[in-house]
């Protein structure tokens, strides 16, 4: 019989993380694309993501914790999370327990893993409760302070009527006559780019970002510029919209739809469309006047959005407006999107457009629609 050193059990039991986690660290939560388990802290009480174990990849098993972690609670891998959650004594006490959840038999046999006394174990607790607790409070004050500056930013700007955010929108081919309230337009709003190292006031159309209750938690920005031959469109930068504030789980409210209520006095039968971008949003305004629609921002964040439930009763409908994007982490996305809108209880369905119409290529729903529109102009060219 062999004996197993401690880089090996590390290694065998590392790679069982994302089932350790789950049961040690049940509060938690998957990222976006499932390779990192988010959680509070060794508490496991909170409702902060300040701490992830990783579950792919060179680092599977090891996690870090960049809240109030306490000495010696910041970081490790699945062994210092067996010790520390199950309250084991000492490392070798954690080998212990590894092996046994491993099946492993050898020749070295401590014992059974010692556990530290009871009240030691609830004192640790205590204190790991209280750490999250005030990291709680130190996030909650951020999120306060983002959503106050970016309602401070959209209520400085002005209605988009004849400004650079309306002729960027009516070069989408988007009437006029459907802008959404909720847009906004500064003549100079900061941009920075992705590693800090440029700064510069450009002009942006503003998008105010709610929760279904009505807070104001962030402002959509779409930065714009004028070309001399196409006139304004997206600031040419790799990423010409941004968010400030915290918008997870927001949205921008396009349309009310026919009933014109409160999201949450909407009935039942008022279908609720979801698109990504603002723009889609006003697409399905134009085609489908009636309907309420709302714009997530991104994919993911459709899944993040959590409805009230209609007044009296029924089962609340969800339409997701789809971009067609192939790429597979952009599916991934939206099949845990509606996954997570079905075990609400929301009755999903999605719909897309086509992948070319009339030879032109289209990706969304404002695609679709001037694709639509340069058809029409194409007849009536042969017309005459």
């Amino acid at each position: 019989m062999s004996v197993y050193s401690v880089s090996e059990i590390a290694d065998k039991i590392n790679r069982q993380a994302r089932e350790i986690a789950q049961e040690l660290l049940p509060n938690g939560s998957y990222n976006h694309n499932r390779t990192r388990w988010q959680f509070s802290g060794i508490s496991d009480n909170g409702k902060s993501t300040s701490a992830y174990v990783e579950l792919t990849g060179e680092k599977c098993g090891k996690w870090f914790d960049f809240g109030n972690a306490a000495p010696g609670e910041d970081k490790g891998d699945m062994l210092d999370l067996l010790r520390l959650k199950l309250g084991l004594v000492a490392p070798r006490d954690a080998i212990e327990e590894a092996k046994q959840r491993l099946g492993i038999v050898d020749d070295w046999k401590p014992g059974r893993p010692a556990q530290l006394p009871p009240e030691e174990i609830a004192r640790r607790a205590a204190e790991a409760q209280a750490r999250a607790e005030r990291h709680e409070a130190t996030q909650e004050a951020a999120r306060a302070k983002a959503a106050k500056n970016a309602k401070r930013l959209w209520l400085s700007g002005v209605p988009i009527a004849g400004t650079p955010a309306e002729a960027y929108l009516l070069g989408r081919s988007l009437r006029a006559d459907v802008w959404p309230g909720c847009l906004q337009f500064r003549d100079q709003v900061q941009y920075q780019n992705e590693d800090g190292s440029e700064k510069r006031d450009v002009p942006a159309m503003l998008a105010a970002v709610y929760l279904a209750d009505g807070t104001h938690v962030a402002t959509h920005r779409t930065y714009l510029q004028q070309d001399t031959s196409t006139g304004w469109g997206k600031l040419a930068v790799p990423k010409p919209k941004k968010v400030l504030g915290k918008m997870w789980g927001g949205f921008i409210p396009i349309h009310k739809g026919s009933s014109g209520k409160p999201m949450s006095k909407a009935p039942a039968d008022e279908p609720i469309y979801v698109t990504e971008g603002i723009e889609d949003g006003i697409v399905v305004r134009m085609m489908l006047p009636s309907v309420r629609i709302i714009s997530a921002i991104s994919l993911g964040n459709i899944g993040a959005i959590v409805l009230p439930p209609p007044p009296n009763g029924g089962r609340r409908k969800l339409v997701i407006v789809c971009d067609r994007d192939v790429n597979p982490k952009a599916q991934d996305q939206l099949e845990r999107s509606i996954a997570k809108q079905q075990a609400r209880g929301l009755d999903v369905k999605t719909v897309m457009p086509p992948e070319h119409f009339e030879g032109l290529p289209v990706k969304d729903m404002n695609d679709w629609l001037c694709a639509w529109l340069e058809s029409q102009r194409r007849q009536r060219k042969g017309a005459a």
